[in-house]
């Protein structure tokens, strides 16, 4: 008994220090034997840290309706909700989110991912409800302004888009995928030149992202002053 527990505090130590493969070799053979919740939930985060989707979906149902502590439970329907996010599977993931905001324990990452699930399935009155939301509860939750801007672009309120997405970016500067959404925010306000300045910005932090390539190219396509941006 005090090996199992000492080798579970083992685990959950590798697990917070984001060791996550020596996590797994520690915590599957107490859950294989123990059948823990404690095990299994630091076990299917570690799997989830890895893309190991499938085995962390696997373990979350094992113990998920064992689970009595509501701050746990939000937590765990959270990591549910990114998973299927990931997945592109938007219904059960906004399924999931749902019962992370109704536990009664405030989130703003259950919010700001519930509006980016709602954002995806096309349902924006339901993303900016959940963005605001996620704002109110944290102003300083770069990614729920970041997502909220470019969802206020992409419906032609171009003004108050830049001014989330600059307050993203004023927590994080450098974050190629809020310097793309500002510079797309630009792009469609016609102001070529800014567009232009964050993009490549973002292009050079992140030159394999897709989203940013074919905002490049659209800028490229359609500015006056035409030139090649990428290659």
């Amino acid at each position: 008994m005090e090996q199992s527990k000492h080798d579970l505090e083992r685990g959950i130590a590798l697990c917070r220090n984001e060791d996550y493969k020596a996590a797994i070799e520690i915590l599957k053979n107490i859950f294989q034997t123990d059948n823990d919740i404690e095990s299994g939930y630091y076990l299917g985060l570690s799997y989830a840290q890895i893309f190991d989707y499938e085995k962390a979906l696997s373990i979350f149902d094992n113990i998920l309706k064992r689970l009595t502590d509501p701050l746990r439970i939000m937590q765990t329907h959270l990591l549910l909700g990114y998973i299927y996010t990931t997945k592109e599977m938007y219904d059960l993931a906004e399924f999931e989110l749902i019962e992370a905001t109704s536990i009664g324990v405030d989130n703003p990452q259950a919010y700001s991912a519930l509006g980016f699930v709602y954002f995806k399935k096309g349902d924006f009155k339901g993303a900016l409800v959940n963005l605001q939301k996620a704002i109110e509860l944290n102003p300083k939750n770069a990614n729920a302004r970041n997502t909220l801007g470019y969802i206020l672009a992409e419906n032609g309120n171009l003004d108050e888009a830049i001014v989330q997405v600059r307050k993203a970016l004023e927590i994080d500067e450098n974050n190629p995928a809020y310097l793309d959404s500002l510079g797309w925010a630009y792009f469609l306000k016609s102001d070529y030149f800014n567009a232009r300045r964050f993009l490549l910005r973002a292009f050079e932090l992140a030159p394999n992202n897709k989203d940013i390539k074919n905002h490049l190219i659209k800028l490229e396509e359609t500015s006056p002053n035409r030139k090649t941006l990428i290659t």
